[in-house]
């Protein structure tokens, strides 16, 4: 069970890393998560500011620290709890979901369950 959280939330972390740094017509990056928030300018640019941050996953992926992962997202979401209403949190959980829906993350859960298989 650990396996596949750890798996899990590695695949979150790796997309969102993914996503974040794509940039096109078709990508608001981030933004896209928070824009139906209605965040005053203070709040948003602290938004932006941690979801911005999620890069450094990549950064914990390619130096072999995998067990440093979750930890990392759970203190960007504490982060993000200390900026958000409960009610904002939601509605930005729901658009992160609505924007995962239509995406194959199988090449980063297969990639995760390489790098865990070693690990656990």
């Amino acid at each position: 069970m650990k396996k596949l959280i750890l798996i899990g939330l590695a695949v979150i972390g790796i997309s969102g890393v993914a996503y974040a740094s794509s940039y096109g017509e078709d990508c608001k990056g981030a933004n896209r998560f928070v824009e139906n928030l209605n965040l005053d300018e203070a709040r948003a640019y602290e938004v932006d500011q941690i979801l911005n941050s999620y890069r450094q996953v990549g950064e914990l992926a390619m130096s072999g620290e995998f067990d440093q992962i979750p930890v990392f997202i759970d203190e960007k979401n504490a982060e993000l709890a200390t900026v958000l209403t409960d009610e904002e949190m939601i509605q930005f959980k729901e658009n992160i979901g609505e924007w995962a829906a239509g995406k194959d993350f199988s090449k980063y859960k297969k990639f995760a369950e390489m790098a865990f298989s070693d690990k656990h």
